[in-house]
């Protein structure tokens, strides 16, 4: 912010355009959605993302930044956010999610999600994604509003380090990654023991719903079905918990084939 672009002060016209995007429908319409706290809003720069304008109660803290600056009153940032007790610190993103190819290289891992509707769920595995050197996440149909307030926090700044694609065929795109010499591999309480599989170069690990788990449409491109192993009585793992779990071994199995 220069000190030829003097902070600037909500309207009630702004205001009112801003609430909007509370909605999934005005997100996409715009092709904009708010994120809140000022540890992501930082980490959303630092990333180097489509940051449109910054809002905040404190304009101050925000001297030096590249882009706009308009200044809020306590009400408007509790107007403005979906939490209680709102920092008071929001930056407005450009919605520029990448597509569905599959990454380059020989060697690659991708995430896949069917229908999982929570978004804390969807938002902690981009985390994990992103902490274990995913190359990419696919949302699939069903799945919660990636740009749902709850999904960006749950994610924090991983949501912008990792490819993500809101994909409208999952089964397509899939498909596309078979073709490429992906092997899918899904979270499946019955499936093989997870320590016990020889992990192959390029994988698809695809993860169902919290309830119904992995659709129909999708069980013709499984090709395997791996397990985490829980003590006897425990029927199942948090899909979040159990992809942190797998993403991890991935990981490990990666990186000592790389020799690193």
């Amino acid at each position: 912010m220069g000190d030829e672009e003097p902070i600037q002060r909500l309207t009630r016209a702004r205001l009112r355009q801003l609430q909007k995007l509370k909605t999934a429908r005005q997100r996409r319409e715009q092709g904009l959605f708010l994120i809140d706290g000022e540890k992501l809003v930082r980490e959303a720069i630092d990333a180097g993302a489509p940051v449109v304008e910054l809002l905040s109660t404190h304009p101050e803290q925000w001297l030096g930044a590249r882009q706009s600056v308009t200044q809020l009153s306590r009400a408007d940032a509790e107007r403005l956010s979906d939490t209680r007790t709102p920092q008071g610190h929001f930056a407005l993103i450009r919605n520029e999610l990448g597509g569905s190819e599959p990454p380059q290289g020989d060697h690659w891992q991708v995430v896949a999600l069917d229908a999982i509707q929570d978004a804390g769920n969807v938002g902690g595995i981009i985390r994990s994604a992103a902490a274990f050197a995913t190359d990419a996440v696919l949302v699939g149909p069903g799945s919660a509003d990636l740009t749902h307030p709850r999904v960006t926090r749950a994610a924090t700044g991983a949501w912008f380090q990792v490819p993500i694609t809101r994909s409208t065929d999952l089964a397509s795109d899939i498909d596309k990654h078979r073709n490429q010499g992906g092997i899918v591999l899904a979270a499946d309480q019955s499936g093989d023991p997870l320590g016990q599989l020889s992990l192959p170069p390029k994988i698809v690990w695809l993860f169902g719903n919290e309830g119904a788990g992995i659709s129909e449409e999708l069980a013709p491109l499984i090709d395997a079905r791996v397990a985490v192993p829980i003590d006897d009585g425990v029927d199942s793992l948090n899909v979040n918990v159990a992809a942190g779990i797998i993403l991890h071994h991935g990981y490990q199995q990666a990186r000592e084939g790389s020799g690193r």
